[in-house]
């Protein structure tokens, strides 16, 4: 004999007075508690997702490069003037001021001139990680370039700009390997006996 309403028998959604909770409660509970869950794991991924880069002053004529780092990498903005002078900051860091060489500063600004319109630079591809690929970006009057993260001079010039500063865009915080994880001691070369 079936459960119905006019059965007087109460509904195993609702719940029976030896058990209390239907399954209908247990449902939204175990859903509340795999939504927790998910809540709990994800938040650490997104605390070390890449910080925002902040601005900085830029001189008039001036050209910017912005790193946008990832997450295992810190990203910078650069501003850098006609005359080679530079400033430049970091997530977290205060702005600081440099001077370029003058070789970098003219190998800067002569590919900049040559790629304007930035906006309308080819834009090389490449496979890139989605957490640890980074975009580099290039501005200077008004015009902004694609990403030259993969390849070509304004890529190499911002690479030698950030150089040149001592940017440093690693984060220095290494993952430890687990407490039961093997370790292999590295093995030391041989010498070679020469004939």
């Amino acid at each position: 004999m079936g459960l119905t309403k006019s059965s007087g028998a109460p509904s195993p959604l609702r719940g029976t007075p030896e058990e209390p909770h239907g399954l209908r409660e247990r449902y939204v509970c175990v859903i509340a508690r795999m939504f927790f869950a998910a809540l709990v794991v994800a938040a650490p991924i997104a605390a070390a997702a890449a910080s925002p880069v902040p601005y900085v002053p830029v001189p008039k004529g001036g050209a910017v490069i912005l790193n946008t780092g990832s997450t295992n990498t810190l990203g910078y903005r650069i501003s850098v003037g006609q005359d080679g002078s530079a400033n430049y900051v970091q997530p977290g860091g205060a702005v600081k001021s440099g001077q370029l060489p003058a070789a970098v500063a003219k190998n800067f600004w002569s590919d900049v001139r040559a790629a304007m319109p930035l906006s309308k630079l080819h834009r090389q591809m490449c496979m890139k990680s989605v957490s640890f690929g980074v975009s580099i970006y290039v501005w200077w009057h008004g015009e902004r370039s694609g990403d030259v993260s993969c390849g070509g001079s304004l890529a190499s010039d911002a690479e030698a700009v950030a150089n040149a500063l001592g940017i440093k865009t690693m984060q220095g915080r290494l993952i430890p390997l687990m407490p039961n994880e093997p370790r292999r001691v590295m093995p030391t070369p041989t010498p070679t006996t020469s004939p």
